[in-house]
């Protein structure tokens, strides 16, 4: 079937509590643990389908956000989301007190309960108020960026039809890009900061209401992590400004001779006088690659694409109503997945592709496992697999770049790496945020300015309005909507770039080693999961440094002079 035709219903409530309230019964009742599995298996099941649907719903309103029904379903799933972990949380506690947990255990593995427990902490029935204003405050957001309409040079864009221009050849083309859209989000400026002021104190009140000195240890147990917390991860950021900061200072100096510039702007992002790799052909003509590409890589991607590609789970061009960015999202009832992006005619459209195809393919690779919450990782894990996906594909970079194919290499190298100390600076900010939740918005755009300048020292916005007084962030829609997200990129790029480097000395085995941790999915926390792909742990002292000196050591022996003479 193709997407359209999958089934979608809204799920019945009633019922969903009263089956919920018979499993628990007979859960209570159940004379042994091999009951007991038999009744997670029943819950499983409700859960296949409650996901689905809800992802469905989640889907169709982002694929068009001024379709009425779209709309509506989004947010019927929004209203009962508090009222289903209710239901949930009723389960998990009889499941908690069970006298069969080795049993249970034995069949699912510890980490099945030990997301129980994490469950049972970050949830009371208290906060189901709380909970739906959160949605709401997270959906303002959504509407607001999503419905951007910016007058530029005679046409109207949103956000992501803004993106060629920010790249363009032309350096004035590039400036006047960025004061649009710049100007859209200064003209929106008390709207965005009435909505994450609202947001970050509403959750320091569900993190109180729930025994939490304030939302950062709540933040961290919602995003399941388990091995590691803010300490792990002060030292990781600590290790980037130490080890990479220095190497991005070094191709800033390099990008101002590349492009014989006395100074960069914040608006000089492209790498190359002439322009940067743009993929050549059609939306259409890129699939038709990315399934030949996919087909050579190896048997399992090849036909995990085709599969995407023949039943059309993939939504990928830029359109007016269309919600802004890309991700990934599933329907466990089909044990399928779906890509959602928005080309715009630029070398990220092929970024994206692979990245959110990492996504699928790990989520492909993994239905096989018991459990439907077995079919994710924990999204610092979910993330290697893009990531390293984006490097797996690069034999195969000739099909969309063509001429170009050393130029793309050359910024995803650098691009990736110069990304590190802005996904460091986003993690400190928001440590920052909810430790001061009294800030007033504009205390949080003076931190975010003396961030910038210890993991970003050399970024200059040529006085634009709005970025030079430090409110750049408010276009990272991961702040508002999923706190404590994003280091979770720069763990992963530090575990992709180790793929890269072992695909540099040997494809077959780095290849074996990623398709172990994509058919593991989540079944292990992050830290095993590093250790199963038989990577060094971004955590480990060294660990950094040594990615570092290896990308290093690439960008020296690439010549760059040829570059300008291909």
């Amino acid at each position: 079937m193709k997407y359209k035709d999958l089934h979608y219903e809204r799920t019945n409530i009633k019922k969903a509590k009263s089956f919920m309230n018979d499993v628990i019964i007979k859960f209570k009742n159940a004379k042994n643990g091999k009951e007991q599995i038999e009744l997670i298996r029943e819950v499983d099941n409700f859960s296949r389908d409650y996901m689905t649907y809800q992802a469905m719903a989640n889907l169709n309103y982002s694929r068009n956000i001024h379709d009425v029904n779209f709309k509506s379903e989004k947010e019927f799933y929004d209203s009962i989301s508090s009222i289903i972990k209710e239901v949930y949380d009723n389960f998990n506690n009889v499941l908690h007190e069970s006298k069969f947990k080795d049993d249970i255990s034995k069949m699912y593995g510890k980490k099945f309960l030990e997301e129980i427990e994490i469950d049972l902490k970050i949830f009371d029935p208290k906060i189901k108020s709380l909970l739906q204003k959160e949605i709401e405050l997270k959906n303002q957001y959504t509407k607001l960026t999503a419905g951007a309409k910016i007058n530029f040079k005679g046409k109207e864009y949103n956000l992501a039809g803004l993106g060629p221009f920010h790249s363009h050849i032309d350096r004035s083309m590039r400036k006047k890009s960025y004061e649009a859209r710049f100007g859209w989000f200064h003209s929106n400026e008390s709207k965005l900061d009435n909505i994450y002021d609202s947001l970050v104190k509403l959750r320091h009140k569900i993190a109180n209401a729930l025994g939490y000195p304030n939302f950062i240890k709540l933040g961290y147990d919602r995003m399941g992590r388990t091995d590691y917390g803010p300490k792990e991860v002060l030292n990781f950021r600590k290790q980037i400004i130490e080890h990479v900061v220095p190497v991005v200072t070094k191709l800033h100096n390099q990008k101002k001779k590349m492009l014989g510039l006395e100074t960069l702007y914040f608006y000089d992002g492209i790498n190359f006088k002439d322009g940067d790799p743009k993929p050549k052909g059609r939306p259409k003509d890129l699939v038709k690659a990315a399934q030949s590409m996919y087909r050579e890589l190896s048997p399992e991607t090849g036909e995990f694409f085709d599969t995407m590609v023949n039943e059309q789970l993939m939504d990928l061009v830029n359109r007016a109503g269309k919600r802004p960015g890309g991700f990934c999202t599933s329907f466990p009832k089909y044990n399928r997945s779906y890509i959602f992006s928005n080309f715009n005619g630029t070398d990220h459209d092929i970024t994206v592709l692979t990245h959110e195809a990492g996504h699928a393919f790990q989520n492909y690779s993994s239905t096989h496992l018991p459990l439907v919450n077995y079919h994710w990782p924990t999204m610092e894990a979910a993330e290697i697999h893009s990531m390293a996906m984006e490097f797996f594909t690069w034999p195969w970079m000739k099909k969309f770049f063509r001429e170009d194919t050393r130029k793309f290499k050359y910024k995803h190298i650098t691009s990736s790496l110069s990304f590190l100390p802005y996904g460091a600076c986003v993690d400190h900010f928001q440590h920052w945020v909810y430790e001061n939740i009294e800030a007033s918005p504009k205390d949080r755009k003076r931190k975010w300015l003396e961030l910038e300048s210890v993991y970003m020292p050399d970024k200059n916005y040529d006085g634009m309005i709005f970025a030079k007084d430090g409110g750049f962030w408010q276009g990272q829609l991961h702040i508002y909507q999923m706190p404590f997200y994003y280091i979770d990129y720069t763990l992963a790029q530090t575990c992709a770039f180790q793929f890269w480097i072992e695909n540099e000395k040997d494809s077959s085995l780095a290849w074996k080693n990623y398709l172990n941790l994509c058919r593991a999915g989540g079944s292990l926390s992050f830290v095993k999961l590093v250790n199963l792909a038989k990577l060094t742990s971004p955590f480990e002292d060294g660990c950094l440094q040594a990615v570092v000196s290896k990308v290093e050591k690439w960008l020296k022996n690439f010549d760059l002079d040829s570059l300008s003479t291909q």
